[in-house]
């Protein structure tokens, strides 16, 4: 099969504007949903901003009709409805929309297993920007491919697209993908270190994990132990279990990253710290 040529694309650059109001919709449900209660008000705001094309708010309502809540009203499994509003994310040419349906698609859900359709959606989105979408692809490259088929390269290239953006989900894929793929724990923990920042208790854990002097090698990946470091990862993690809206957007530049013992600042450039 030939592979579309690798584009990076940012997911910022591509999703459509959101209506100030609908975004007051959104936010007020958001809320609510948070709080796990009064679900029909949940959504008939979702609703309200959908009306006005609020991607993400499409998005959320879908991702309720696909679970449901048992035991609470307002809001029942409903695949036909969770489609159709992927279907309309797809017709705003929402990366999301792309990733959604590609994995709907995949599974299955409400349709039939579909993986040429899956594919095909899958690329779209990742040529959209989506990041969810660049780091599938970046482990199909990487690992589902028989082995004389796999392409480091090519799944190096989306996982850095992928991890230049802002979702921490992304990024902390990335991070994975330096340190069992490639062994180069610098990069990795530049990864993680940066969905740390956007609050990822995650990527919290593992820097935590990697300086903490109890931990064994396989967490400490040749890091010198610092305790200091250590709890300091640590306080923040217990700040963000506190508030998970909480953002740390200087901590590379207020903390940077010790070099590795053995790899450096980088596994491929020990001398130079590794930059977007």
């Amino acid at each position: 099969m030939a592979y579309p040529k690798f584009t990076c694309a940012y997911e910022r650059d591509h999703n459509p504007p959101l209506d100030p109001e609908a975004e007051l919709w959104f936010q007020e449900a958001r809320g609510l949903e948070k709080e796990l209660r009064d679900w029909p008000r949940v959504v008939e705001l979702y609703e309200q901003a959908i009306a006005k094309d609020h991607w993400k708010a499409m998005h959320n309502l879908a991702r309720l009709y696909r679970t449901g809540w048992p035991g609470r009203p307002g809001v029942e499994k409903n695949t036909q409805k969770m489609l159709d509003l992927y279907e309309r994310m797809v017709e705003l040419k929402v990366p999301l929309g792309y990733y959604n349906w590609a994995v709907a698609a995949e599974r299955g859900k409400g349709m039939l297993r579909d993986d040429r359709m899956a594919s095909s959606y899958m690329f779209q989105a990742a040529q959209l920007g989506s990041p969810q979408a660049q780091v599938a692809l970046g482990n199909f490259f990487a690992f589902s491919l028989p082995r004389e088929k796999q392409d480091d390269v090519m799944a190096e290239q989306y996982f850095q697209c992928a991890g230049a953006q802002e979702v921490p989900e992304a990024i902390i894929e990335a991070a994975q993908f330096f340190e069992i793929s490639k062994d180069n724990q610098p990069r990795a923990l530049f990864y993680y270190q940066r969905a740390a920042a956007l609050g990822s208790t995650n990527g919290l854990m593992e820097l935590y994990q990697v300086f903490n002097p109890e931990s064994g090698p396989a967490f400490t990946r040749g890091y010198k132990p610092d305790k200091s470091l250590s709890d300091f990862y640590k306080t923040l993690m217990y700040q963000v279990n506190d508030d998970p809206e909480l953002r740390f957007p200087d901590l590379a530049k207020k903390h940077p990253l010790p070099p590795h013992p053995k790899q450096g600042y980088d596994a491929e450039h020990p001398d130079r710290r590794f930059e977007l």
